[in-house]
Parts: structure tokens; sequence; C-alpha cells
């Protein structure tokens, strides 16, 4: 099934449904938010979103795999929806398998144009960047445009299957990066409902202030409305930087907020279980954690392969594994937390979920 709906910045949108409502389970609200969510809202389903485009490395099809299943296992009150940015002709046939197996397992599948990409086509076109940078930085931005989809994903899905909507939270939704692993329910009754955006810290937990913390876009609890209305701000804001972000949306996010609010807003705290990451340590109150950093692609593999050797040599791993610094660190922080235990749970963990979803890939049995 397939739909399109051609609208403002929304050309060939559309979605395919795979039973995903054939049984909608209603979470159990198990307490209220500073802000007053009604119970009614808060308990409804939630879409969870996640994004690639047809230029993303086949690494992040793993990952969202990993992450489809375990959000079927430790929180099914979600709706996953995958949304799909570059261009249509250019998928590899392994990328359209990828999408099929994606909708076989319950998720919806969006393809969604930026609603301002014509806008980092400019910074293209002016010569600033090359067209390469557009290819990369697409499907980064496309959690911005959440509140922006919603009203055509829920209105394809209310024509397919009548009064759908009624069980969907259409206040809140939830965005995570493709790398993640749900550990527990994520249950909006359990959290303040954020006037914009609720974002939890990267790598350093404390800060002088929560202002001055540096917030990491991995995972967003959104309000859509909030995010909506202050989205042409934003876009502004980014043009008139000509998006120049070190580190793309987050950058964005960190630089907007508060200061170039227009209403000095600052974004709400989401707390750190629902971003968990590996060098942090173990924690019995995980609900998300995020492959921030090492991933087990990326370096993770090499460490703990050298656990052994960096017993007589700490330092063991950097020469053997020739790895950036910023993971060499973020490594060396695992490894003062709890000796690398939970990086071990996560691979241990990933692995199961890769072989579950009958990827060839396998990323050890530790």
């Amino acid at each position: 099934m397939s739909s399109h709906r051609r609208g403002r910045g929304l050309n060939t949108d559309h979605i395919m449904i795979a039973g995903v409502f054939a049984c909608l389970l209603v979470c159990a609200c198990q307490a209220r938010t500073l802000h007053a969510q009604s119970s009614s809202s808060c308990s409804k389903k939630l879409f969870w979103f996640t994004a690639i485009t047809t230029k993303s490395d086949v690494e992040y099809w793993r990952y969202a795999k990993v992450a489809l299943l375990s959000s079927r296992d430790n929180s099914p009150n979600l709706v996953p929806v995958i949304i799909v940015g570059g261009a249509q002709g250019a998928a590899s046939n392994e990328f359209l398998d990828n999408l099929a197996w994606f909708r076989e397992h319950g998720g919806i599948v969006y393809h969604h144009n930026l609603t301002f990409g014509s806008d980092l086509q400019a910074v293209v076109d002016r010569g600033l960047r090359d067209q390469k940078w557009y290819e990369t930085v697409e499907g980064t931005y496309m959690r911005l445009d959440i509140p922006l989809i919603m009203p055509h994903l829920i209105k394809q899905l209310e024509e397919r299957q009548q009064g759908v909507s009624e069980h969907i939270n259409q206040e809140l939704a939830l965005y995570t990066d493709a790398d993640v692993m749900f550990y527990h329910e994520v249950n909006p009754c359990k959290l303040e409902k954020p006037e914009i955006m609720a974002i939890g810290p990267e790598m350093d937990r404390k800060a002088a202030s929560w202002t001055e913390l540096n917030k990491n876009s991995g995972v967003l609890l959104i309000n859509l409305k909030g995010l909506a209305s202050v989205l042409p701000s934003m876009v502004k804001f980014a043009n008139a930087k000509k998006w120049d972000f070190a580190v793309m949306d987050q950058s964005l996010i960190n630089e907007y907020f508060p200061h170039h609010d227009l209403q000095h807003r600052d974004l709400s705290q989401l707390p750190e279980p629902y971003n968990w990451k590996g060098y942090w340590g173990c924690s019995p109150t995980i609900i998300i954690t995020h492959w921030h950093g090492p991933k087990p692609e990326r370096c993770l593999n090499c460490y703990i392969d050298h656990m052994e050797k960096s017993k007589v040599d700490k330092e063991a791993y950097v020469s053997g594994c020739k790895c950036n610094e910023s993971y060499n660190e973020l490594w060396r922080r695992a490894v003062e937390m709890d000796g690398g235990g939970l990086y071990m749970k996560l691979i241990s963990d990933q692995n199961k979920y890769y072989i579950a979803a009958g990827d060839a890939a396998k990323i050890g049995s530790y």
C-alpha cells in the first residue's frame, strides 16, 4: 500500500504499513507529569521516529533493525516509523530489502523530502558545500520535520483504518538515532511534557548550569506543536549561519536555544536513562542505550579484544586499534566506570538482535 500527498515542501511523501495496528495495546499510565498531561493522552501509542537515507552507511540499517526488535521486546507501546530521505531512484536492492524487512517487522516506512531542503541546497548552489555534504546532512535534519510529518502520517493512517488516530498520542513523539537499544518502556506518563523538546546531555553529565551543558540530539521527546512553532525561526537562524554547524542538527539545537530563541526558552531536560551511553557505566535504570562514540563496528570490538593486553599495558588499545583520540578517551571513561562491563553487555545484546534480525553481521560473543 502507498499513498502520496503533495504540499509545500512535502513532495512525494508516502507510507507503507504492514499490520502494525492489528492490535493496539494501551500502556498503563503510572504517573502524572508536572504539566498535567491527561491520562487519556499519555497512555496512547507513541510514534517513535528514526531516519535514514539512500546514502546512509549499511551499518546504520543493522542498528535500525536492532532498535526496532528491542523496542518490540521492551517498549511495545511505541509505533516505529523510519523516515527515508534521498532519491528513491538511487536506492540499491539491499536498501529496498531493508525497507521491506522494516515493514514486515511492524514498522512504518515514510518517504519524505525536507521542508527546508531548498535552504540546504542553496548552500551547495553557492559553492559553500558540495553535494555530498547535502547527502550527509539530509538524514540528520529529518528529526526537525517530525511535527510537519505527523499530520500527513495520521491522515494516511486514518484513511486506511478509520478510528486508528484515537489511539495515537498526537501531542508528543519520540525521536532516536538508529544506533540505540531499548531496555524498558518509554512511558510519556512518567516524563514532564516539554514545551518544545526534551533532550539529554552529551558526554559530560555535569556543568555549572543546564544551559551551559552540551546536549545530545540522539534522543528527543518532541512537543509537536512546540517544535512546529519554533522551526521557522530555527531555519532562519541556520540560513544566517549558512548552515555551518560542526555537528549538524545537534549544533544548531545547542546554539539556538536559549539565547537565539525569540522567547529565550531553553529545552527541557530528558532524564539520563533515556539516552544512556556505554561509557557512563552500568545502571539498573537504563531505558534507552545510545551507541554514542565507539560503536560495535567502529573500534569497540578492538578495544574489548585488547582488554587482556591492557592489563599489562593500559594504553595497548591505542596502538593496537588506531582509533581517533575522542573514541580512546571515551573507552578510558568506560574502563574507569565499570571495567567496560556495560559495553560488553551491550555488545552481547546487540549480537543477539543481529541474529534475530537474520543479519549475517556478527559483532562478537561477549
